[in-house]
């Protein structure tokens, strides 16, 4: 036993003194000063740990000033730990002076109190003392950072988490260790306790080394947990996020969790900082000017301010090239290749996310453009038509005086052309209702039989003899809560389709049902027909279907658009069943009144 436990002193005390090396060569690397700290704090514990090994090979040369340098040298890494948490936790002033002060009382009653060598040696009541208060001062320099650290992890992304956790375990054992050394009295000295104490020395190592530079492969486990949200979160970026500034406030969000790091923002291609995190718009300005312009994604060092080296990744926009730059903090890990390929791929998602959120806003304001123009255009038109149509009403009643035969056999055709274009214009006036929101329905009971006929006076002028309309009635009145001019011109729209796409003539039926509370009218031609593939165009806006057999044909794409919008509003709806050659219906549904 006593073999091994000399093995793991030896281990311990050289684990220490390759980590004091390792935290002094990072800190030489990056030349950062929280890094600094860190390595001071781990240097000195790795000094004190090689007197104290120097201590026992030699058999104690240097006596009780051996002892009081360890004693010092050891407090001192307590207040190093201390100003590693206020470089990026910042400490009062009076934190530091009470800190240095208790600090400072306890090295000087260690050197007063003349502690014997042996460790088996009795104390005085006033050497316990003395004990304790060394204790305590270096348990609060350390015990005060690792709560922080600890609390801090709570809410810091994945890897930071990890880091922290990791430095607060390690120095807990260490901290653990002193408890019982100080206080475990001669079961301190037992030899399986002596093992543990060792054995938990040794595991704080890699703890500590994880914390300041944890290799790709352990950054990478730390961010599996987060690996299915950051999935979900990309598919929100790239299909529901409504702007470019939204979409970059998530875009920025979980940059920074990819990596663990502090602050990023990123910038479009005209230098518009489109969202920051963890620094304000102006300051990423600054830094992008100063940054410039990179061809592919690279750590950047920037040596001479508190923020040490940044990922700029380019984003390749189609107006033009913007970037996502993340920042390293006090406590971010190294950037290495690991983060920087990772925030590339995602940068790629970036720049989708970006193109879409601006064609989804061009988009918006060219519906927004057609909708003003559908507004403006079918109120100056509304005038015109209204005072032609009120001259053909009293030209063909014969106020205008007499009306050659030529004039009159022509007038049916003017009268009606003149109807088409109104009502061209009122589905104009009323799909830019619909898209301001201001249409309102004004439901009265109503016959649904009655509103078929009054549709098919409007249509007769254009059925002609070829196009007989046949109307399928039944006895029963169909009862209905509906805004009946609004669903006359449904049932208009759906007649007049019926006619114009059936060029080669046959009849068109009209005929009605009930179903589970709703009324059902349905209109059937024996017309040109539609491609199963175009059924989805077919209710959209402006969606006309142009084929070679119906090209000839006019229209603006409104109609059938409307129809449904306005059964919709009523609570119904508009379905087709259609095969190319062989006609199409159209059902109409709208909820059947209450007795």
């Amino acid at each position: 036993m006593s073999g091994l436990l000399l093995f793991l002193q030896y281990a311990v005390n050289l684990a220490f003194v390759i980590l004091g090396l390792l935290t002094l060569r990072d800190w030489l690397v990056h030349r950062e000063r929280s890094r600094g700290y860190l390595a001071l704090a781990i240097g000195l514990l790795a000094i004190t740990a090689l007197i104290g090994q120097v201590q026992t090979f030699f058999g104690n040369p240097f006596g009780e000033a051996g002892t009081d340098v360890v004693a010092l040298v050891f407090l001192a890494s307590a207040y190093a730990m201390l100003l590693f948490r206020s470089s990026f936790i910042p400490l009062s002033r009076r934190g530091h002076l009470l800190a240095l002060g208790g600090l400072a009382l306890a090295g000087a009653l260690f050197i007063g109190a003349n502690l014997p060598q042996r460790p088996e040696a009795q104390l005085s009541v006033f050497q316990q003392a003395v004990v304790i208060v060394f204790v305590l001062a270096w348990a609060a320099c350390v015990g005060e950072p690792l709560f922080r650290f600890l609390q801090a992890s709570q809410s810091r992304p994945a890897v930071q988490r990890a880091r922290l956790r990791s430095l607060a375990a390690g120095y807990l054992s260490i901290f653990l260790i002193l408890l019982v050394a100080a206080f475990g009295g001669s079961l301190a000295t037992h030899p399986y306790v002596v093992l543990a104490i060792d054995l938990a020395a040794l595991a704080s190592v890699p703890l500590i080394y994880a914390s300041f530079a944890p290799p790709s492969w352990l950054r990478r486990l730390w961010r599996e947990p987060e690996e299915s949200a950051f999935a979900a979160a990309v598919k929100e970026l790239l299909l529901f996020s409504p702007t470019r500034e939204r979409l970059a406030e998530r875009a920025v969000e979980w940059a920074l969790r990819l990596v663990g790091a502090d602050a990023a923002f990123i910038a479009d291609a005209d230098g518009e900082v489109l969202a920051a995190r963890g620094m304000d718009a102006g300051a990423a300005r600054r830094l992008q000017a100063r940054l410039g312009a990179f061809g592919e994604e690279q750590v950047v060092p920037i040596p001479d301010g508190p923020i040490q080296s940044a990922i700029v990744v380019p984003l390749t926009l189609a107006d033009g090239n913007g970037a996502l730059v993340v920042l390293s903090g006090p406590f971010t890990p190294i950037f290495g290749t690991d983060e920087v390929t990772r925030l590339g791929q995602y940068g790629t998602n970036i720049t989708a996310g970006l193109d879409r959120a601006v064609l989804t806003e061009r988009i918006a304001a060219l519906e927004r453009t057609k909708t003003e123009f559908l507004n403006l255009a079918s109120h100056e038109l509304r005038g015109p038509i209204t005072v032609l149509r009120g001259y053909l009403s009293m030209l063909g009643g014969g106020m205008l005086g007499g009306v050659s035969p030529e004039l009159r056999e022509v007038l049916p055709v003017l009268t009606a052309k003149s109807d088409e274009m109104n009502s061209l214009i009122e589905q104009m006036i009323e799909a830019a209702r619909l898209e301001e929101g201001r249409l309102e329905l004004s439901p009265v009971r109503a016959d649904l039989r009655d509103i078929a006929l009054r549709a098919l006076e409007t249509v007769k002028p254009f059925a002609t003899s070829s196009h007989p309309v046949l109307f399928e009635g039944q006895e029963k009145e169909i009862p209905v809560l509906v805004d009946r001019r609004r669903i006359e011109t449904v049932v208009s729209n759906l007649l007049s389709n019926a006619i114009k796409y059936s060029p080669d003539g046959g009849e068109v039926r009209i005929s009605f049902g009930q179903d589970n509370g709703f009324a059902l009218l349905k209109v059937t031609d024996r017309g040109v027909g539609i491609d199963p593939k175009s059924m989805e165009k077919l209710f959209t806006r402006f969606g006309r279907i142009v084929t070679p057999s119906t090209r000839h044909i006019s229209g603006t794409g409104l109609g059938l658009y409307l129809s449904r919008e306005l059964a919709r509003r009523h609570g119904g709806d508009i379905t087709a069943e259609s095969a190319p050659g062989k006609g199409s219906t159209f059902v109409l549904t709208v909820p059947v009144a209450d007795e």
